[in-house]
């Protein structure tokens, strides 16, 4: 090593740093330097640019105290669609009492009015729904920027969500509508949930009990989220408008006592009784408790396990339809699947088959996931979900859905944590990560299943 220092010509160095004469002529050194300039430019303009977009985000607060959060991008920047998204976080238990209040709050409930509230916004351009599961409840609107049809929209909602008027009319629709099959994942979720407090009393829904429930859903706002570009103006009348409506709500604490207290129960439902030894069972319905979401790759492992899932369950000799929902904004995720079987010939034939293929439970054991196994099917799910990703990104819908169902401003993955991290986990997830996210995610041992003859 050090021969080879010394074997080379020492007055090199010397004449270098002691000659008086540049290195480079002024021509030459402004014809390098223009040259650099150029070739960087150049390749500027050749560098592919990101399939995903860079979001920006804005947050304030409402004079109430509601926390306000407001994402752009720069190709909305001349559209007028804006999504607002109201998060709240009540404290109960009885799914009839909150499909009631949602259901006659998306009913008649402006004051002196028999129209519903979207028959009142169609001819706005604008529209407005409404979702809930055992942790939170959302109302979303999906409103028009320009300003001929945005005032009037937003005079319209602070009207509504001000002071609405629960009518005996539209509770009467409702008790006739309501079917008690719509809440089985409510009644799996106290399957597969506890609280450790007392258990709440049933409550009978009435107009009162409504507009009691409307109150305390009120009391316990996470969040309002903006999706879409907006004008200057815009945003002083969404400010204003987002005050005066939220006058009288009050933000969510950060760790309700129910929730906090709540916990996954062991398996109590997967050794249901089979009503003969020829009898086989319609339908597999599977639960699986989560730990909670903390980074973008977490999510992006529970998308390709879940498009997993769907395909390998799909192609089973004895399983049909397959449906996955995925709970993950709450502070309890939690996974339900439902598969379908196809009837047999004869039974003895079908446990053969399924004890040789994949089953509901083996979906959650690494030995026994393709996508976990195989890296060439890895990579072809992963292909797959950044396609869908570079299509769906661009839109101010599927920010929102987002918003409420995945991230969670209180929790360990928020809005913003995802719009500043998302672009990097995507080109740098990789099947190890896929493989440490299940992992980390998975509480196999909450696993429960439900055999439906």
């Amino acid at each position: 090593m050090w021969k080879s220092h010394t074997s080379r010509p020492s007055f090199l160095w010397f004449d270098m740093f002691n000659s008086k004469k540049p290195l480079f002529s002024r021509p030459a050194l402004a014809a390098v330097m223009v040259l650099s300039t150029l070739i960087i430019w150049v390749l500027n303009l050749t560098a592919p640019d990101s399939p995903y977009p860079t979001p920006k985000i804005e947050k304030w607060q409402t004079h109430s105290g509601i926390p306000v959060i407001w994402l752009a991008q720069d190709k909305w920047a001349n559209t007028n669609k804006l999504e607002v998204r109201f998060l709240f976080n009540t404290p109960s238990r009885l799914p009839e009492l909150t499909d009631a209040t949602l259901a006659l709050l998306m009913a008649d409930s402006l004051p002196l009015s028999t129209a519903s509230i979207n028959q009142r916004l169609a001819p706005l351009a604008a529209k407005v729904s409404s979702d809930y599961d055992y942790q939170s409840q959302t109302i979303a609107l999906t409103l028009n920027s320009e300003p001929a049809y945005l005032m009037p929209t937003l005079t319209l909602i602070s009207q509504w969500l001000t002071a609405p008027v629960f009518k005996a009319r539209a509770l009467d629709h409702w008790q006739r509508q309501f079917n008690q099959a719509n809440h089985t994942q409510q009644t799996l979720e106290e399957h597969l949930f506890s609280v450790s407090s007392a258990p709440q009393q049933n409550t009978k829904v009435t107009q009162q009990t409504v507009s009691h429930y409307y109150q305390q859903l009120t009391q316990h706002t996470s969040a309002i989220f903006i999706i879409g570009g907006m004008s200057k103006q815009a945003q002083q009348s969404i400010k204003a408008s987002l005050n005066t409506l939220s006058e009288h709500f009050a933000p969510a604490a950060n760790d309700p006592s129910n929730l906090s207290a709540m916990t996954w129960q062991s398996a109590k439902l997967n050794k249901a009784s089979q009503p003969s030894h020829l009898a086989f069972p319609k339908e597999t319905q599977s639960i699986l408790a989560l730990n909670s979401l903390t980074s973008v790759k977490q999510w992006l492992s529970l998308q390709i396990w879940g498009a997993d899932l769907i395909n390998t369950l799909s192609h089973q000799g004895t399983l049909g339809y397959v449906r996955l929902n995925l709970t993950l904004s709450g502070k309890h995720p939690w996974l339900y699947w439902r598969a379908q079987h196809s009837q047999p010939v004869l039974a003895t034939s079908t446990t053969n088959q399924d004890a040789k293929g994949v089953t509901a439970r083996s979906m959650i054991d690494a030995a026994s996931i393709p996508s976990v196994q195989d890296s060439a099917h890895f990579n072809a799910l992963l292909d797959q979900l950044k396609n869908q990703l570079a299509q769906r990104t661009l839109s101010p819908s599927w920010w929102s859905h987002l918003a409420a169902s995945v991230t969670q401003e209180n929790g360990s993955l928020t809005l913003t944590q995802f719009a500043n991290q998302y672009q990097n986990a995507i080109d740098t997830f990789n099947q190890d990560d896929y493989k440490n996210a299940l992992n980390a995610l998975f509480i196999t041992s909450s696993y429960q299943e439900i055999q439906v003859y």
